[in-house]
C-alpha cells in the first residue's frame, strides 16, 4: 500500500519537471527569435547635411600677437612748465585757476602785490617823465628800464598800459606761458613770495609719456621707432598705437629692468598723468606657408592629439582638415592648413558632425 503511494507520487513529480523543462524551452526559443527578427521600419543612417549647423566663413590672414607689460603715464618735459616767481612779493592777492583748470597762454593765473615791481614801474615812468618819453639810444636808460620789467615778467600789455598812463602799480600778475591745464600751484592767497618759490605748474595734457620696462634681451627686439599699442586698464577702453621713443642704454640698477620712454598723443584726453596702463609689444612669430584665421571654438582635438576643423565647402559637403594653430587672440586663431576658397568652419553642432565625418 505504501510502496504504491509512493510510486504514483513519484510519477506525479516526474510530469512537474517535464512541464516547467517544456516552459523554459519554449521561452528560450521565443527570446532568441525575438532577437533575431529585423524591425519593420530599420533606421536610417542620418545624412551630414541633414544636421543643423553654424558656419563661419575661413579666411586667409593672420594675427598679431601681444606681450603685454605694465607702463605709467608721466607727464611730457617738453610740454611742462613750471613758473617761479621773478619778484619779492609781501602778499598773494589772488588765484585765478587752480589744479584741472585749462589755461590760455598769456592768462593770468596769480596776482601779486610786490614792493619791487612797484619800484620797477616807478622807474620806468621816472625816465619817461625826464626825457619826454623819447628812446634816443638802444643803451638809454629808457630801454634798460623796459627790459627789467620783460625779466621781471611784465607782459607788453604791461609796459604799454604804463607808457601811456604813467601810474606805477605793485600789481604783479603771473601769466601762463604756453596753453594747457594747471598741474599744480604752489601759494595760496595771502601767502608771502620769494624769489624762486613756485607759483603754478601747467602741461599741456595731450602730449604725454609712457614709461615702461623691459627684460635684458628683449632690447634687440625693441628699438626706437618699434610700434607698440597702449591700452587703458578701465572702461570704458581706449587703445591707441604709438612708438617707442627710447630704450635706454642702461640697466635699471633696482628692479634689473630696462627702462623704455613711449610717446602718447592724447587728443581726446583720454589718459591722464600717473595713470597705469598696459603697454602691448607684437611677439615675433612665424609664417610658413598660406596663413588662415578661424574662429577658436571650431578647432577641436582627434583621438591622436592632432588639432581638426570641420569645414563646409561651396557645394555643402563637409570634411575634415588637420590643421597646425600658431596664434589665437580674441576668441580667433591663425592657422595652417589644406583649405580651399569657400571654405567654412563648423563651429555649431559640432559633436555631432565629429561622430560622422572621419
Amino acid at each position: 500500500m505504501n510502496g504504491s503511494a509512493m510510486t504514483s507520487f513519484q510519477k506525479r513529480g516526474r510530469k512537474w519537471e517535464h512541464l516547467i523543462a517544456a516552459i523554459w524551452i519554449f521561452a528560450l526559443i521565443s527570446f532568441v527569435s525575438s532577437c533575431s527578427r529585423v524591425p519593420d521600419n530599420p533606421r536610417q543612417p542620418v545624412s551630414p547635411e541633414k544636421i543643423p549647423v553654424a558656419t563661419v566663413p575661413i579666411r586667409p590672414g593672420t594675427i598679431k600677437t601681444f606681450r603685454t607689460i605694465p607702463g605709467r603715464v608721466t607727464f611730457d618735459p617738453r610740454f611742462y612748465r613750471r613758473v617761479m616767481a621773478r619778484v619779492s612779493a609781501i602778499s598773494t592777492i589772488r588765484l585765478r585757476a587752480f589744479p584741472g583748470d585749462s589755461v590760455r597762454r598769456g592768462e593770468v593765473v596769480a596776482i601779486l602785490k610786490s614792493p619791487d615791481f612797484l619800484a620797477a614801474e616807478s622807474e620806468l615812468v621816472s625816465v619817461l617823465n625826464n626825457r619826454g618819453g623819447k628812446i634816443e639810444s638802444p643803451d638809454s636808460l629808457l630801454f634798460l628800464a623796459k627790459n627789467k620789467l620783460v625779466y621781471m615778467g611784465a607782459s607788453r600789455k604791461e609796459i604799454r598800459r604804463l607808457m601811456r598812463t604813467r601810474r606805477p602799480s605793485d600789481r604783479y600778475e603771473v601769466r601762463s606761458p604756453m596753453d594747457g591745464t594747471i598741474v599744480k600751484t604752489g601759494e595760496i592767497e595771502g601767502s608771502q613770495v620769494h624769489p624762486g618759490d613756485v607759483l603754478f605748474e601747467v602741461s599741456d595734457l595731450h602730449h604725454l609719456w609712457v614709461k615702461a620696462f623691459i627684460y635684458p634681451g628683449e632690447e634687440g627686439r625693441i628699438r626706437r621707432g618699434s610700434l607698440v599699442w597702449v591700452r587703458t586698464l578701465h572702461p570704458p577702453v581706449h587703445q591707441v598705437q604709438t612708438t617707442v621713443e627710447q630704450v635706454s642704454p642702461m640697466v635699471d640698477p633696482m628692479t634689473r629692468t630696462i627702462p623704455i620712454r613711449i610717446a602718447l598723443a592724447n587728443p581726446g584726453l583720454s589718459f591722464e598723468p600717473d595713470l597705469w596702463v598696459s603697454v602691448l609689444i607684437p611677439k615675433a612669430g612665424f609664417k610658413k606657408g598660406p596663413m588662415f584665421v578661424v574662429p577658436a571654438r571650431a578647432i577641436f582635438e582627434n583621438r591622436y592629439g592632432k588639432l581638426n576643423v570641420i569645414v563646409r565647402n561651396r557645394s555643402g559637403g563637409f570634411r575634415r582638415v588637420t590643421i597646425q594653430a600658431v596664434a589665437s587672440s580674441q576668441g580667433e586663431a591663425a592657422v595652417s592648413g589644406n583649405f580651399l576658397d569657400g571654405d567654412q568652419a563648423v563651429t555649431d553642432g559640432l559633436n555631432r558632425m565629429r561622430s560622422l565625418i572621419r
